[in-house]
């Protein structure tokens, strides 16, 4: 079970790290927070879409936790992303689709021995999106206007460096988080969060490198980065379709992944009701 958990919780992590990542402006005049965020969510917007190599640290209660693999995206919801990491003690590969038709794959490999599950995003839109009367839509953490704008409202982002990330130049944006939100998830993240620090593309505008920062504000707790990006390649439509062995076990984590995507967003409902 605790393989489940941790495949959920990287996949939803690779689901909101995706939204972060297009007002033709030329990016050495840019000199504030609202040009830069501005400017990269007009660039982003404009690819068709994007692939990079990944990486991503995490400090856990458990111990560190480092992942790396490859992750696709074509726009607007199409992803696919395979990474290497630690699972019950062994590494392990994880293999996650997300496909046209709204349904989430995760394919598991420990010791080849692989655990397909499947999330359907379809019904956890739906449910989230009447939960919360249409103000959450979960696939919208792959929009990068709406991600920008959710990270203003719980950071006070301020333009902090330049420096080069990646063999490219990067502007480097750094915010607290803000208190004494009304909003569940503003406080939900200032309760565990202290700090944000993002490198974004001064040509691409992409985010290069995201770094999460606990309370104490010098702990980091999270490190996601991408490198050698590749933008408009093509992409087979097949690259994003999955389908199990017709005996294959499949395990159905639709109300767990919802249950996690309300956790994060504060919410206090009643539970999901089981999947069936």
């Amino acid at each position: 079970m605790k393989c489940f958990r941790l495949g959920t919780t990287i996949a939803i992590a690779g689901l909101f790290a995706i939204g972060f990542t297009g007002l033709t402006v030329n990016a050495q005049e840019l000199k504030t927070m609202p040009e830069i965020l501005e400017f990269s969510s007009a660039k982003m917007a404009a690819y068709k879409t994007w692939s990079a190599d990944y990486t991503q640290n995490l400090n856990l209660p458990g111990g560190a936790i480092a992942v790396t693999g490859r992750m696709s995206q074509k726009l607007p919801h199409q992803m696919w992303m395979q990474l290497e990491m630690p699972m019950m003690g062994q590494k392990g590969k994880m293999t996650m689709i997300l496909g046209e038709d709204g349904m989430m794959w995760q394919i598991m490999d420990i010791a080849n021995r692989p655990q397909i599950m499947k999330a359907d995003m379809n019904k956890v839109m739906s449910n989230t999106v009447s939960l919360t009367g249409g103000k959450f839509n979960p696939l919208d953490q792959m929009d990068p206007s709406k991600q920008w704008e959710a990270s203003k409202k719980m950071y006070d982002l301020k333009v902090v460096a330049a420096k080069e990330s990646d063999g490219q130049r990067v502007y480097v944006l750094e915010g607290l988080t803000k208190k004494g939100s009304t909003d569940k998830q503003i406080a939900a993240e200032a309760a565990k969060m202290g700090k944000m620090r993002v490198s974004i593309g001064r040509d691409d505008g992409f985010v290069h490198r995201m770094e999460m920062y606990d309370k104490s504000l010098t702990n980091l707790v999270s490190a996601m980065e991408f490198k050698n990006l590749k933008f408009n390649a093509e992409i087979p439509d097949s690259t994003f379709v999955y389908q199990p062995a017709a005996d294959a076990q499949v395990t159905d984590i639709t109300a767990m992944f919802e249950m996690q995507v309300r956790a994060r967003q504060g919410d206090s409902a009643p539970p999901v009701p089981k999947t069936k």
